[in-house]
């Protein structure tokens, strides 16, 4: 190997790197041995009691992710970093700093040899761990975790000596540099490789690291470590680096730190390491390199005690080991979406036709962008659907900064995108690039009503007017510009491309109609709390109308379905791709998942819906994994989708419970669920085992779902939360229902310190044969609707609240029969329903 010297390292240490002389008093022997055989994932605990997920089972095929908001690293549980993602083909491994891509790969060498593979990987509330082979007496541990607010990671390394004897070895750390941004692609016109120039690296003597550039200066990743760490006699002291020449036509650069190790029989050493960034220059990436290897215990600390603290709220206690483990760490899971980024200069990519080189001028920059990404590693960043459907999950968590923020982001970056429509973009690189959604482009236009919803639930649950009132014109906007200048045959309907992003559909959605009535809907509720009669009459009426004909427009007697699209028999310009139909309307069925979107929106009626059902359940949409994209025989082409995911399964599960249909919502919420291990303990994938979409064995590193997957988490919270514990929070009037349906496999379930605005409720709820119970302690200031849903043929024999006769009410609602008591004071009660 070809070395280049560094001035700071000692001529002794140079000219045995030339000859490839190891320096050290005793060799170690890094010889792997035969790979291990681990076990399921194991649920221990970590720091500070944290809980754990654990695996010893086919490492190398398994990918990871662990993130902070500035920060994060993807590879595989061996510890490598393999080729990973389609974004960038193979390129969406190694270690980020949003918005761009710091390194590659990095990986720890003893005198010359790399550590074997992993043997063992553990997830933990915000880190991860690798345990390595004892390899002649020192066992290694390797900690991982982004701290959050900064643009770095950082990297433990245990080494514990179980020998009897002192060792002496040289550790060097070797980083291998890809600075790239998130977007261009490499499907993208221009593609990622035209615009990577090849990259820069030195030796930065402040730091004692290896500073790596872009040729302009402005990309920059700092790779360091504490220059002495001792413990006594037992110590590391930096003694150097090298920088290997450049491979022929690589545009990634090399370089290695060295450590002289000293470590007594029975003695361990901590040593911290960083990879840290900047998009703006060296200054920057030495600053946060610096910040983080400053304190890496006490930000490790900081970092599992703020996930313990997302743990602590909406602390549910679940008779179902599987579902309350998925539930505890779905609440971890969203953490890790958080996203933040700087300097984000919005511009159009045409949805990656523009051509040459050169970028149009930025339509607006942003200092500072927060929200939450889509899923890892393929999508870091924001989305407009994703947006909406991960809302419900984020405020049964009580994490309701974080939706505020990405609502905030996309009305903002779609206001200087597209203007006073209110057209919500769907897809918000973290360089600023906009990938598709412009008014120009024909969807997804169902997130524009879904966006209205997602700020409505927000507001309900937080009593936040500001969150009402700085959304309340873009809302306003959204909803015209989708029910008027979208719909161009006056039928009410409008005419775009809805979540199934396929060509053969018709122009009208199935989605984007139901999804713009509870649209409507919640705009009318938000104009009446500001007292806008204008406004709410609109979209009370139009919301009316609409529900009125639906229906009629999309059920289809003969499939015993609604039609998942209407074509047209003319072409719309919102629309160009979209089939056409002989008369002026046609219903289509092709079998789509969005079947089930007029049940999670309860607006199908009971007989519809249940006739609906029989299908939806059947092996023609549902496997043993969930729910399918589309079923057997379905899409345009016939030949279906058998792919079961998180969010059709998750609509699914709500669409159930919507109608009383708990036991089979529960299974749904289980086929989630049991993907929470599936590849890397404690993440709920995108995607889960299916027929078209075999993971066993694995497929290419370059061809998979997500690994970790935002709205995943709604298909098992929310349904937990308010489907069957009831729970429906109307904090803006000051007003909690707790109205619970239990599955029947879960005769109990409770929860406590469920946020609603700033304030916690406790929730139990409990049906033995006959005896329903509901038990809330109310915050003050509140009042409370308590009640619990009886089957259709249940009869009641009595009702008491806190052991006396009770006033109540029976609603007659898609669930069944809901019994409801009036509270007005806090305080803890117990509303017990006897049946006959």
């Amino acid at each position: 190997m070809a070395v280049k010297s560094i001035m700071h390292s000692a001529e002794k240490l140079r000219r045995s790197m030339r000859r490839g002389i190891i320096i050290c008093l005793g060799l170690l022997s890094l010889v792997a041995p035969p790979p291990m055989v681990g076990q399921p994932a194991q649920s221990q605990v970590g720091y500070f009691g944290s809980p754990t997920r654990s695996t010893s089972e086919n490492l190398c095929i398994k990918r990871y992710v662990t993130a902070g908001d500035r920060a994060y690293e993807v590879g595989t549980l061996d510890g490598a970093f393999p080729p990973i993602g389609w974004h960038v083909m193979g390129g969406m491994n190694g270690v980020w700093a949003p918005p761009i891509k710091l390194l590659d790969s990095y990986q720890f060498l003893i005198n010359g040899q790399p550590l074997p593979s992993a043997n063992r990987f553990t997830s933990g509330a915000g880190y991860v761990e690798f345990e390595y082979p004892k390899t002649n007496g020192l066992q290694i541990t390797r900690t991982v975790f982004a701290p959050d607010g900064i643009p770095a990671v950082l990297v433990g390394l245990k080494l514990r000596n179980a020998s009897d004897q002192t060792c002496f070895f040289r550790l060097s750390l070797e980083a291998v540099s890809d600075l790239i941004e998130a977007y261009p692609w490499s499907r993208t016109k221009p593609t990622s490789s035209e615009v990577h120039q090849p990259d820069r690296v030195t030796f930065e003597p402040i730091s004692n690291g290896l500073l790596f550039g872009t040729p302009d200066g402005q990309f920059c990743a700092l790779v360091s470590g504490l220059p002495q760490t001792s413990n006594g006699r037992d110590c590391a002291s930096f003694a150097g680096a090298f920088l290997p020449v450049r491979r022929a036509q690589s545009k990634k650069a090399v370089g290695n730190l060295i450590w002289r190790i000293t470590l007594a029989a029975g003695k361990e050493l901590k040593l911290w390491f960083t990879v840290a960034g900047s998009l703006t220059g060296r200054n920057g990436a030495c600053q946060a390199g610096s910040a983080v290897l400053q304190q890496p215990e006490g930000l490790l600390n900081r970092k599992v005690a703020e996930r313990e603290a997302l743990l602590a709220r909406s602390k549910a206690d679940i008779p179902n080991a599987m579902l309350q483990a998925a539930f505890d760490w779905a609440k971890l899971n969203l953490a890790e979406m958080r996203r933040t980024v700087t300097d984000a200069q919005i511009r159009d990519t045409e949805n990656g036709t523009l051509k040459g080189k050169i970028y149009p001028a930025p339509l607006a920059t942003f200092a500072l962008l927060s929200g939450f990404g889509a899923g890892y590693p393929d999508y870091p960043w924001y989305f407009g659907t994703d947006g909406a459907y991960t809302v419900f999950p984020l405020v049964t968590a009580g994490q309701f900064q974080t939706a505020k923020d990405h609502l905030w982001l996309l009305r903002e970056v779609s206001r200087r995108v597209n203007g006073r429509t209110g057209k919500v973009l769907h897809e918000i690189v973290t360089d600023g690039s906009v990938y598709y959604g412009t008014e120009n482009q024909p969807g997804d236009i169902n997130e524009t009503a879904q966006f209205a919803t997602a700020v409505a639930t927000l507001w309900r649950w937080t009593g936040d007017n500001e969150v009402r009132n700085d959304n309340y014109e873009f809302v306003s906007e959204g909803l015209h510009y989708l029910t008027e200048d979208l719909d161009l045959n006056n039928d009410g309907w409008p005419e775009g491309d809805g979540i199934v992003e396929e060509s053969g559909m018709g122009a009208e959605k199935l989605d984007t109609a139901v999804y713009a009535i509870r649209a409507l809907n919640d705009l009318a509720e938000m104009a009446a709390a500001k007292g806008d009669d204008v406004t709410k009459k609109w979209a009370t009426d139009k919301a009316a109308a609409l529900l009125s004909r639906f229906e009629q427009d999309w059920w289809m007697p003969e499939r015993e379905l609604y039609a998942d699209s209407l074509a047209l028999n003319q072409k719309v310009p919102t629309n160009p791709l979209a089939v056409l139909g002989a008369a002026p309307v046609t219903k289509l069925q092709q079998l789509y998942w969005i079947n089930a979107t007029p049940m999670e929106t309860d607006f199908a009626s009971s007989d519809h819906a249940n006739a609906a059902f029989s299908h939806l359940e059947s092996s023609v949409f549902t496997g043993t994994n969930g729910f399918y994209q589309a079923g057997v025989g379905g899409r345009f082409n016939g030949k279906g989708d058998l792919e079961a995911s998180a969010l059709p399964s998750s609509v699914m599960a709500v669409a159930e419970a919507n109608y009383g249909r708990v036991d089979e919502s529960l299974r749904y919420v289980l086929a989630i669920a049991r993907q929470l291990d599936l590849e890397q303990p404690g993440a709920l994938p995108e995607q889960m085992p299916s027929p078209d979409y075999i993971l066993y064995p694995f497929q290419p590193l370059t061809r998979r779902a997500m690994v970790m997957q935002a709205w995943s988490s709604y298909g098992v919270l929310y349904p937990i939360v308010h489907c069957f514990l009831g729970v429906q929070p109307q904090a803006p009037q000051r007003l909690i229902v707790v109205v619970p349906q239990l599955p029947s496999s879960l005769p109990r379930l409770s929860i406590q310190d469920l946020r609603i605005a700033d304030k916690n409720l406790a929730v139990a709820a409990q049906h033995q044969d006959k005896l329903y119970i509901t038990e809330v302690t109310l915050p003050a200031g509140y009042r409370l609707e308590i009640g619990h849903t009886l089957p259709p043929n249940a009869a009641i024999e009595s009702v008491t609240l806190n052991g006396k006769d009770t006033a109540y009410e029976v609603r007659s609602t898609h669930r069944g029969h809901e019994v409801v008591a009036q509270v007005a004071d806090a305080g803890a009660y117990r509303l017990v329903i006897r049946t006959r």
